[in-house]
């Protein structure tokens, strides 16, 4: 990992821009990161498409601002340039490629120093189109700076700051694990995995695949599945559920802004996606001492130890996926250990007070 900079504080007023603040991995993060920024003294201000995340940190004192980014970007950026003429703004970040355009558009008529998250690989036409006069880039894994450099960008501008997870959150419960299942209408000893994601389709984040074992393995017949997200994949997910006879066994809880709960009673987070340049809902599932289990794509092996805090499975390997989460359902103190393993990795290596940390001392960087 590279070096996030140096200590200090130099910046005083923040905005961060994103185009929605709904559940997702760059909404939870710049809700995280606007938090915690403010608990430290420092004047937060958000501009996004609105949200429930927007309106919690609205009621929590950070000032937000209706901005329809992907509507038109220069249309954003002149309502950016009064919000950062009016507040004295110090420095924007943008949390996704359509964020960074708006902040290219406003750092080139007023100079205002801008930073951006890369929360997924970009292109180097994203990068040729504005991306590239950004100070800084934060990669959330290795794997996306790495993709960046070989695609021909600025190795200088790139720098790995793994996404952090408020850990005294989750890991002060409120609820056990059958209290948890009770309210959620659970079975209380049933084994039960959890799928946590946006709902593309049933290929992407590997919702089919879960599916597939609790439909066609008798060893999974009596295995429930929770699924919390929503997307455009939803009817097609409900429509393949009532066809496998899984009606009673998968239950979809919708979008949720706080996870924590549903958590706390699942046995084990599983992530069999096609692509991931992080896994958020892994790192959560951790968080809570679950083991985890996600097919060995992107960044997720800067995540997961197999065997230690949970599995890597080949990608698209149903086979093995559906032995690994056998193992678990069959072996809960192994399980349990593995969960305590994670708990423990994502207090050393992952957490929001690291993450912010290290967001602050890139921000003194650019403003030194």
């Amino acid at each position: 990992m590279n070096d996030c900079g140096m200590k200090g504080e130099v910046v005083k007023n923040v905005l961060l821009i994103v185009p929605r603040m709904n559940i997702g991995g760059a909404e939870t993060y710049t809700a995280l990161v606007a938090r915690t920024l403010a608990q430290k003294g420092y004047q937060v201000f958000l501009a996004s498409g609105g949200g429930k995340l927007a309106d919690e940190l609205a009621k929590q004192g950070i000032k937000t601002f209706l901005l329809p980014i992907r509507l038109n970007y220069r249309f954003a950026a002149f309502f950016v340039k009064k919000i950062v003429k009016k507040y004295k703004i110090d420095i924007i970040h943008a949390n996704s490629a359509a964020a960074g355009f708006v902040a290219a558009l406003v750092r080139k008529e007023l100079g205002t120093p801008f930073i951006y998250t890369a929360h997924g690989i970009f292109s180097k036409k994203e990068y040729d189109r504005g991306l590239f006069l950004s100070d800084k880039i934060i990669c959330v894994s290795n794997y996306v700076r790495e993709k960046a450099i070989k695609d021909g960008c600025n190795p200088e501008q790139m720098i790995t700051c793994y996404n952090g997870i408020d850990v005294e959150s989750f890991e002060n419960l409120e609820l056990t694990k059958k209290q948890a299942r009770d309210q959620l209408q659970l079975p209380p000893d049933a084994f039960i995995i959890g799928i946590i994601s946006r709902i593309k389709n049933l290929k992407h984040k590997g919702h089919g695949a879960l599916l597939n074992i609790l439909a066609k393995k008798a060893e999974a017949k009596e295995w429930h599945l929770v699924v919390v997200g929503k997307g455009k994949g939803l009817l097609v997910l409900n429509w393949a559920i009532k066809k496998a006879g899984l009606s009673k066994r998968v239950h979809c809880l919708g979008h949720l802004t706080n996870v924590k709960n549903v958590l706390v009673a699942l046995d084990t987070v599983a992530v069999p996606s096609r692509f991931e340049t992080f896994g958020l809902a892994l790192a959560e599932g951790m968080a809570v001492g679950k083991p985890v289990v996600a097919y060995q794509v992107g960044g997720v092996p800067e995540l997961v130890s197999d065997g230690k805090n949970g599995f890597l499975v080949e990608i698209y390997d149903e086979e093995n996926l559906f032995n690994k989460l056998k193992f678990l359902a069959d072996n809960p103190e192994q399980a349990q250990e593995m969960g305590l393993n994670g708990q423990r990795d994502i207090r050393e290596k992952f957490s929001s007070a690291m993450m912010v940390k290290n967001i602050v001392e890139i921000y003194d960087e650019v403003l030194k």
